[in-house]
């Protein structure tokens, strides 16, 4: 199922996309930011004229608010009228590359080509705190963390995954995709790519994290305790993995640059308690001349993972820049890509 409606209002790429129970906001090149309705008619569009729109969020506390990223500025605006945004944040230092607000809705952090977030009280409307000095390079994804309301995570071209307490700019746990053990065999993208990480999604009870790498995998963490803790890693895009985004508890969906979307069951995962393996495993499997003599059981769990929670894959037109799920009677995703239009997709769930 594509949609017919979303065309003829982005002058260039659509590079970002919220949706809501009503609506539909998205953001592109040449500063375009559109909001539709769910069938795609154009309801309210707005233009900044000398930058892009890089990242969007609809309010889910204030039901007409829209939070939107153009370069290095955050604006507010009220969808009813968007000609002139209600509120403008000049805090970052560089283009930001994702917003994202707590669950209270209290507080908005933007990241950015910095390395640094910007922690915004939307209530003072003021500057709460700046987290930096830890990311070096891009910081490409923030989200908060369910459940824990002074703790969010950061994702960086610096293939790092930093968990924060923002109210105290403390660094709680920091993991190196670089160090993460995915001794996959087959001559794909991992093998020459970096693990950048482009996106990370939280699912909404606490219980994961997943991590959107440009090696063409997706790293999964188990959120259930004070720290962070590697548990495998899925395979099955052949490019780098754009986005995550969860459905609910256990399920979620990613695409990519191979223009393939995927959908995931983690709760599938528990039938396999014999693969959780100690954090050594890897390293333990080899001999004294570092080669195996036995299948890396690291390898195996990981491509068993892969092969237990694959649902389902979907083909797209093209590479996934932004895509949000939704439920309209069935479960759907909302996507933008190199194009300038956005489609939608029915999954079946």
């Amino acid at each position: 199922m594509e949609s017919l409606g979303f065309q003829g209002e982005h002058t260039g790429s659509v590079l970002c996309v919220d949706v809501s129970e009503e609506v539909i906001v998205s953001g592109g090149e040449n500063g375009d930011l559109c909001l539709w309705n769910l069938e795609g008619k154009l309801l309210n569009k707005y233009r900044e004229e000398g930058t892009d729109c890089t990242s969007v969020l609809l309010s889910l506390v204030k039901k007409d608010v829209v939070y939107a990223a153009f370069n290095d500025v955050l604006k507010v605006f009220n969808r009813g009228d968007m000609s002139t945004p209600t509120d403008t944040f000049t805090y970052n230092s560089d283009e930001i590359n994702q917003i994202a607000v707590d669950e209270k809705e209290k507080y908005l952090a933007a990241s950015d080509d910095a390395g640094e977030i910007r922690v915004i009280d939307l209530t003072e409307k003021k500057l709460f705190k700046t987290l930096k000095n830890k990311h070096t390079n891009i910081c490409s994804s923030v989200c908060f963390r369910p459940l824990k309301p002074w703790e969010l995570f950061t994702g960086g071209l610096d293939s790092k995954v930093i968990h924060w307490d923002f109210s105290r700019h403390k660094c709680l746990n920091m993991f190196d995709m670089n160090e993460l053990n995915n001794p996959f065999e087959t001559p794909d993208s991992y093998m020459v790519s970096p693990p950048f990480v482009h996106h990370l999604a939280a699912s909404p009870n606490g219980k994961y994290l997943v991590a959107a790498l440009e090696n063409g995998l997706i790293a999964v963490f188990d959120s259930t305790r004070k720290h962070l803790r590697e548990l495998f890693s899925l395979h099955t895009h052949t490019q780098g993995v754009s986005q995550v985004h969860f459905l609910s508890d256990d399920k979620f969906v990613s695409g990519g640059n191979d223009c393939c979307i995927a959908l995931w069951d983690l709760s599938k995962s528990q039938d396999h308690p014999d693969l959780v393996l100690p954090a050594n495993a890897h390293a333990a499997n080899g001999t004294s001349n570092g080669i195996s003599s036995a299948p890396d059981p690291l390898e195996t769990k990981n491509q068993t993972m892969t092969d237990v929670c694959l649902v389902t894959k979907i083909e797209h037109t093209g590479k996934i820049n932004w895509m949000k799920p939704f439920h309209q009677e069935q479960w759907k995703i909302i996507i933008a890509d190199e194009s300038n239009k956005l489609s939608i997709k029915a999954i079946d769930v």
